[in-house]
């Protein structure tokens, strides 16, 4: 691979690009990537519904060796089902500099249709919905009993 390409092809065997925590939690409020490659990775940050979960500073440039943090909030109670997708592709040096745009690096690698990885994270129910199931559960047993 060369660091002097737009947008270096990704390795079959690539891992060096991390997302936690895997299942994401609601509570933690923010998911960490982490970048231990020797490339620059271009990502987005994408979730199965805006209109539950809302994804601030979704899409940058991550430098090498480099980490980042993406806050998340839940817009309604019950996310079950829910799911995070962390899509991302390398780029080259020419990408590196910190006043580079990601929004603008996604177009050019849009208009060359540049293959993409993407890693998906489930979100793991809240404690607060299992204690909501859990009552119901019983409350149906406790029913179904008399």
């Amino acid at each position: 691979m060369e660091l002097c390409k737009e947008f270096p092809e990704i390795p079959a065997d690539f891992n060096d690009f991390k997302a936690s925590p895997k299942p994401y939690d609601m509570t933690c409020n923010e998911l960490t990537l982490k970048n231990h490659s020797k490339f620059a990775v271009l990502f987005k940050v994408k979730c199965t519904s805006n209109k539950r979960i809302k994804i601030e500073d979704c899409s940058e440039i991550l430098r090498p060796g480099n980490q980042t943090s993406v806050p998340i909030k839940k817009l309604v109670d019950n996310i079950d089902g829910d799911s995070l997708y962390v899509i991302y592709t390398l780029v080259g040096k020419q990408w590196h500099d910190g006043r580079m745009s990601a929004f603008r690096c996604w177009e050019r690698a849009k208009k060359q249709d540049v293959p993409t990885k993407c890693v998906s994270i489930r979100i793991k129910k809240s404690t607060e919905c299992e204690k909501k199931e859990k009552n119901k559960k019983d409350k149906d047993k406790t029913k179904s009993e008399d």
